[in-house]
C-alpha cells in the first residue's frame, strides 16, 4: 500500500491517529570517509513529501523528528545552504550516534518546511 493509500484508508476508518513523519531514521548513510552521515535534501525533502501526502489525502501530519543541534561548526550532515560535503565532515564531527543537522541547516529546514505547510 502506496503512503498517500494509507493515509487515506486510515483518515476513512474514523480511528484517531497522530502522524509524524520522521526524515532522519531512514536517510543515513555512510559516507566515502566511514562516516555515519544524512543529506540535508534528503531528511527535510521526506518530511516536506508527507505534508503533501497527508493533505492530498484528507489527514494531517502532526508532527516531524529531525535531530539537529544548535552549534553553528557542526558537520555532521552533507547539504543545505551550508554547502558541507562529505570532504567536510571530518571538520567538526561530534556525534557519537547519529547525525545532526547544525543550525544553519535546522534554520533553513524550519523554512522550508513552514513553506511547505502553507503551500
Amino acid at each position: 500500500m502506496r503512503a498517500g493509500e494509507l493515509a487515506r484508508a486510515v483518515a476513512e476508518s474514523g480511528v484517531p491517529v497522530v502522524w509524524e513523519a520522521d526524515g532522519v531514521h531512514g536517510n543515513t548513510i555512510t559516507a566515502s570517509n566511514k562516516l555515519k552521515t544524512r543529506q540535508f535534501e534528503d531528511v527535510i525533502g521526506e518530511c516536506a513529501k508527507a505534508i503533501q501526502i497527508h493533505r492530498a489525502n484528507g489527514s494531517v501530519l502532526a508532527g516531524v523528528h529531525i535531530e539537529m543541534t544548535g552549534q553553528p561548526t557542526v558537520t555532521e550532515c552533507t547539504g543545505g545552504c551550508i554547502g558541507i560535503d562529505q570532504d567536510m565532515l571530518t571538520k567538526n564531527y561530534e556525534t557519537y550516534c547519529d547525525p545532526r543537522l547544525n543550525y544553519g541547516q535546522a534554520i533553513e529546514g524550519a523554512f522550508t518546511m513552514a513553506s511547505a505547510l502553507t503551500q
